[in-house]
């Protein structure tokens, strides 16, 4: 009996060890979690509602969470309205953008064939559109009087003005020296030439230029640079206002235009054999004159569809994305889409100038005081000068000048001789283009006038050509002391004969190889500058020019989502802001206006009025924007603390129904751990005995 019994003490020793153990396990996870049980049912009537209060803090923790993280977009939105607002209104602001474009510079002019052609600009009595360098021709004129030049005055950038100019008119020439601009930018610019000489072709160039502007232009270029950079924020893996479209960019150039390139040809036509090239987006297109082209316009289009403008429209591998427009010796190219950029350079290869000189008579009696006499003056012959004219070529423009002066001595026989004094006349002839067709036989000779001497006869060369003009230029004199005649066994030779014996006479003679300069200028156009017509606003779901869908489409609808969150049961905010919204596209098209502004000083006023008074509506406009936006984030501030609140309510509610004290299960917790111990200490004495003597 005793044996049976002391087994079941050991028995017992080993459950309460096993208790023991759970009793510490219990109350070392209550010790480590804070709670009583992780088990509901463990707190019996008020399970129900501990299940409530979790619900209500994992809900209102989630809320708060998206609230936190939303909030960075939303103080974004913030700053980058705000600065929108104030951009707005610095730019319509007359403090920093002045109303008027400032003082015109206009450089010295550049008068590359000074010996030609000599003028200069008349700054008071000319006004000026554009920022452009000038470039002023002149060729023979083949309309108007003998003696007269075409200047032509371009800006390169589509602008052209030509009058006809007669130096020796008498009375002079009411406004021939003031050119109006016509096309481009600069229309309407009045430009007053001081023609200080003109006796051949030649081209001169002055540049005009606003420096006032450069901090106007830098404030606007910046702004917009400044612009395109908000509009383009990026938080975290999303463009803040690109709609849903989150990883769209939303913009590209906000002051963007076709681009417009013009080319404009100056000088007249000339020789054959000239090559003229344009090259777009690196393919080399070229025309070679003829030299029966009609008008030099012919290089850029002909009838026979050989013309530079002519070809580049009938390339098509692959076709270019340009349309090419000609008018008045100008080509204009434009972009066919404002995201669509091309290259347009173009360059002129002519023959140089044939260089024409007058030399030294060969059997001139006196070389040095009279190069051309041959033959003196004398109570018995007549004084003959032999001028010839070496080369047979010479260029469109060139220039032969001859003068003559006279010194007659008339004997009397009851008085002294008595000594007449005439000249020196100058008589010059320019060829022209239409020179150059009598030349090739593409056009008639002039017809003979009344007692013409000598009559014309088909040129061998333009100098024989020449020397026939010469001929009878100074034939038509009446008051020239001489006769003009060609001599017979060399057509490029002229024989100048006294009228009178005893007549004695000087001559002297050169040529102006001033030849025929031709050019083609090709610029770019800056952004807007032809620009009249603006974009108006566009609604939704369209797109304004400036977003970047809006090559591929003209409407996206997600382009105007705006970014929203429900930051309560039943309570949503919109915070988001639309690149497109009609705030942002009255400021985007007022920055338009005033870069136009920047780029036709013309038009500075006028524009920069158009500018400040959109900018005014933008800034009005995007101040409510903006404070739509900072009421979003007081809503969500406010919902955020009422979150933090509920959250801190519910999570003391938990801790008095979960919640223990520690103290008290670390005392618990230390006797059960005591009372394990001895338990242990006692089963440890008990596995000592044996089989053997525990049945003894």
């Amino acid at each position: 009996m005793t044996r049976i019994s002391s087994y079941g003490s050991y028995i017992n020793t080993i459950r309460t060890l096993t208790g023991g153990q759970s009793a510490i396990d219990d109350l070392s996870t209550q010790l480590n979690t804070g709670k009583k049980s992780q088990d509901v049912a463990f707190f019996g009537t008020q399970s129900q509602r501990l299940l409530d209060l979790k619900s209500e803090l994992v809900r209102r923790q989630a809320y708060s969470q998206t609230i936190d993280q939303t909030m960075t977009r939303v103080k974004s939105y913030d700053t980058l309205m705000d600065r929108m607002a104030d951009m707005a209104s610095e730019l319509s602001s007359t403090t920093r953008l002045p109303q008027g474009p400032g003082a015109t510079r206009i450089s010295s002019v550049t008068n590359q064939s000074a010996g030609a052609m000599k003028v200069s600009v008349d700054d008071i009595n000319s006004k000026f559109k554009a920022e452009a360098t000038y470039t002023i021709s002149a060729v023979p004129s083949q309309t108007g009087p003998k003696g007269s030049f075409d200047i032509t005055v371009t800006d390169g950038l589509g602008g052209r003005a030509v009058n006809t100019v007669n130096m020796k008119q008498v009375p002079p020439q009411v406004d021939a020296d003031r050119f109006i601009i016509s096309g481009g930018p600069g229309d309407g610019a009045v430009i007053k030439l001081n023609i200080e000489s003109l006796e051949g072709s030649g081209i001169s160039s002055f540049d005009v230029s606003w420096p006032d502007m450069a901090s106007t232009r830098e404030v606007i270029r910046g702004m917009t640079v400044e612009l395109e950079s908000l509009l383009n924020e990026r938080v975290g893996d999303r463009y803040l206002f690109s709609g849903s479209r989150y990883n769209t960019k939303p913009v590209d150039d906000i002051v963007a235009a076709k681009q417009i390139t013009r080319t404009t040809l100056v000088g007249e036509r000339g020789d054959a054999g000239e090559t003229y090239e344009m090259i777009l987006n690196g393919k080399r297109f070229t025309y070679v004159t003829t030299g029966n082209e009609k008008s030099l316009d012919e290089v850029f289009s002909n009838d026979t569809g050989t013309g530079l403008v002519d070809q580049i429209r009938q390339f098509s591998d692959p076709p270019f994305n340009v349309t090419l427009s000609v008018s008045n010796g100008i080509v204009t190219a434009t972009a066919n889409d404002v995201k669509e950029k091309f290259t347009l350079t173009s360059h002129v290869y002519d023959n140089g100038t044939h260089q024409n000189v007058v030399l030294t008579a060969p059997d001139a009696i006196d070389a040095s005081q009279a190069p051309y006499t041959v033959q003196e003056a004398s109570e018995t012959q007549r004084q003959i000068d032999n001028v010839k004219f070496h080369g047979t070529e010479a260029d469109v423009g060139d220039v032969f000048n001859i003068s003559i002066g006279s010194r007659t001595i008339v004997q009397n026989e009851n008085a002294p001789p008595q000594v007449i004094i005439a000249g020196p006349t100058k008589y010059s002839y320019a060829i022209s283009p239409t020179d150059t067709d009598i030349l090739r036989g593409n056009a008639p000779l002039p017809t003979d006038a009344p007692g013409q001497v000598p009559s014309y006869t088909a040129p061998t060369s333009m100098s024989n050509w020449v020397a026939q003009r010469m001929a009878v230029q100074i034939n038509a004199d009446p008051a020239t002391s001489v006769v003009a005649s060609i001599d017979p066994a060399d057509d490029t030779k002229l024989i100048f004969t006294a009228k009178d014996v005893n007549s004695q006479f000087q001559t002297t003679a050169d040529i102006n190889n001033s030849g025929n300069q031709t050019r083609m200028i090709t610029n770019d156009l800056p952004p807007l500058a032809e620009q009249d017509t603006f974009e108006g606003i566009v609604n939704p779901p369209g797109l304004p020019f400036y977003d970047t869908d809006f090559a591929k489409s003209r409407q996206v609808s997600a382009a105007y989502d705006i970014a929203k969150l429900q930051v309560d049961d039943g309570l949503s905010v919109n915070y988001g802001v639309s690149s497109n919204d009609p705030a942002i596209q009255k400021l985007v098209s007022g920055l338009r206006r005033l870069t136009a502004a920047i780029n036709r000083p013309g038009d500075y006023g006028k524009l920069m009025e158009e500018g400040r008074n959109l900018l005014t509506d933008a800034q009005n406009q995007l101040r409510g924007v903006h404070s739509r936006v900072v009421n979003a984030a007081a809503t969500m501030d406010n919902t955020q603390t009422r979150h933090q609140e509920a959250i801190a309510k519910a999570q003391g509610e938990l801790a008095t129904i979960e919640g223990i004290d520690q103290n008290d299960v670390a005392v618990r917790l230390q006797s059960a751990m005591s009372t394990q111990q001895a338990s242990y200490t006692i089963a440890g004495r008990m596995q000592s005995l044996s089989l053997i003597n525990f049945l003894a």
